[in-house]
C-alpha cells in the first residue's frame, strides 16, 4: 500500500490543474472597434466568451492566433511612420 503525504498546506495539486492552458486575460478589458480583438488580450469576443468551456487544445489554438495577431500588430507598428 502506498502512503502520500499531503504537502506542507494541505493542498493536492490534480494533474489536471498542472497542465491546464492559462487564460491570456491582462485585466485590460476593452474592445477595439477597428480590429475587433481585446486590447489586453487580443482574443475575439468569440474567444473570451467561450474560454472557460473550451478544452485545453481549443485553448492552444487560441493562444496560437493571439501569437499571430500579436506579430501582425508588431509589424503594422513597425511599418507605420512616427509623426514628427
Amino acid at each position: 500500500m502506498r502512503v502520500t503525504t499531503p504537502p506542507p498546506d494541505g493542498r493536492y495539486t490534480t494533474r489536471a490543474a498542472i497542465h491546464a492552458v492559462p487564460s491570456p486575460c491582462v485585466a485590460i478589458c476593452t474592445m477595439n472597434a477597428a480590429s475587433d480583438f481585446c486590447d489586453g488580450c487580443q482574443r475575439t469576443l468569440d474567444e473570451i466568451a467561450g474560454w472557460s468551456a473550451f478544452s485545453n487544445d481549443e485553448k492552444r489554438q487560441v493562444w496560437v492566433r493571439i501569437g499571430q495577431r500579436r506579430t501582425r500588430l508588431l509589424q503594422d507598428t513597425a511599418n507605420t511612420p512616427s509623426r514628427p
